[in-house]
């Protein structure tokens, strides 16, 4: 497992069952395997966040839900585009002892998506804000034998990890509502030559998200800042992250599984509704007109 660094002094944290602490004497609390690095935020940005997060977590649901047949699609096409990717990348992926950070972890992203590519061994640390969130993750207890994962409770915008540690890190639909500049920098800095940054974006010009944001109250946080593609792909290039591939996805079918459920579409409906979203879907390549988009940094 990478080591963590404490988030006083940059010491590396020595971890127990009930607490950790670094060299020069910072304790951090326990709570359930996940390290507690924000017991008092003050920032109100991410306490807007917290607070968001903690109660999507202890509700269950959002405000809106997606139609749950067309999610399913939709997260099998992120789950197989994450392996042609990776595997692309990695041809001996099934040798390879790899660790893995995850940014704005939530439920634990990528022990949905990646837990398909049988790597040899993975160790896991998933970074969030909240700890409802994580919690849910650790009682629900989705983890494959040869994977070894820590939460942490933490704001992403600050490294946590020595450099030249990590061989991947990981993001699904957080980077929006964290500083880019901040999280791209510590990403190089922490990434061992050749690892991978990976991420999945809604984009900031696709007009169904832009009418979603403006007029679905409590369904986005306040602070969030919808990205485009180029604007990350500019800041990845200057901190020596070469972009080697990038898709834009579901620019109908993205919205749509929110659209159908609001109108409680028959599920016969909702089948014929996706088929057809998915040819609208196919005359849209740009990644920033599509409803998200994926991009694959590898550190130079």
């Amino acid at each position: 497992m990478p080591e963590i660094l404490c988030p006083e002094c940059d010491e590396p944290i020595r971890i127990s069952v009930t607490s950790c602490a670094c060299p020069k004497g910072h304790k951090f609390t326990m709570i359930n395997n996940i390290i507690d690095f924000l017991p008092n935020i003050h920032d109100e940005t991410l306490i807007e966040e917290e607070k968001h997060w903690d109660h999507y977590a202890k509700k269950g649901t959002a405000n809106i839900e997606p139609n749950p047949y067309i999610k399913s699609k939709i997260l099998r096409d992120y789950e197989s585009l994450f392996y042609r990717f990776i595997t692309n990348e990695w041809p001996d992926y099934s040798k390879k002892s790899i660790s893995i950070a995850e940014i704005g972890c939530g439920y634990g992203s990528a022990l949905r998506f990646l837990t398909g590519i049988k790597f040899a061994n993975v160790d896991y640390i998933g970074i969030d804000i909240s700890l409802q969130s994580m919690l849910m993750c650790e009682n629900s207890n989705p983890f494959k034998p040869n994977w070894n994962v820590r939460f942490v409770k933490a704001s992403a915008n600050n490294s946590l990890f020595k450099e030249n540690t990590l061989d991947m890190v990981f993001s699904t639909s957080a980077l929006h509502h964290l500083q880019v500049i901040d999280v791209i920098k510590w990403t190089s800095n922490s990434l061992k030559s050749g690892g991978l940054l990976i991420i999945n974006e809604p984009s900031d010009v696709n007009p169904f998200a832009k009418l979603g944001r403006r007029f679905v109250k409590d369904f986005h946080t306040k602070g969030e800042k919808p990205l485009h593609p180029l604007k990350i792909k500019k800041i990845a290039n200057e901190y020596n992250l070469q972009l080697k591939y990038e898709k834009g996805l579901h620019f109908l079918s993205g919205p749509l599984m929110y659209f159908v459920e609001i109108l409680r579409l028959p599920a016969p409906l909702s089948v014929l509704a996706f088929f057809v979203s998915k040819f609208f879907d196919s005359l849209i390549i740009s990644p920033s007109w599509n409803y998200s988009f994926v991009q694959v940094y590898r550190r130079i």
